[in-house]
């Protein structure tokens, strides 16, 4: 039988990494009040690209693909009622601006409760995967969804 070390605890703090300091307050407002709503101007402005920096990859990339999906469609289209759709979906930027903070507090809170399930040998491993940001591959997803909407619109 296999003992598991686990003696050492993993924070908040230590998931979120950059700019823990700007998240603190609204993650204890979410614990103590209840509250899901809190405003994120760079999660409205760049929404898929902010929850890849955050890493939860997933959420970006379906919004990335139902938003080249639709562009393609109203491209080809050139029809009103596609072009509004498209333009439409970009309501998606306002839920993230209001709500994404709840979504990376969600995270944040399953990552602790999984953190505390490893061994602490493999605990600085699983820091490096996944806490903080990433730039590199937030980087690697704007190119990415460039180059795809380029393809979808001149090809």
């Amino acid at each position: 039988m296999t003992v598991i070390k686990n003696n050492r605890k993993i924070s908040e703090e230590d998931l979120v990494g950059k700019n823990y300091e700007y998240y603190k307050p609204i993650f204890e407002v979410f614990e103590k009040e209840g509250k899901t709503k809190s405003f994120n101007l760079q999660a409205l402005l760049f929404s898929p690209f902010w929850y890849v920096y955050r890493k939860m990859t997933y959420k970006g990339a379906i919004i990335i693909g139902i938003q080249a999906c639709l562009a393609t469609v109203a491209y080809y289209l050139k029809t009103p009622l596609w072009i509004s759709i498209y333009v439409l979906s970009f309501l998606i930027y306002l839920r993230t601006g209001f709500y994404g903070n709840y979504d990376y507090y969600k995270k944040i809170k399953t990552l602790k409760e999984d953190a505390n399930h490893i061994d602490d040998k493999y605990k600085d491993r699983f820091l490096k995967d996944k806490s903080s940001v990433d730039m590199h591959m937030t980087i690697c997803w704007i190119v990415g969804t460039i180059l795809i909407f380029a393809m979808a619109l001149f090809l």
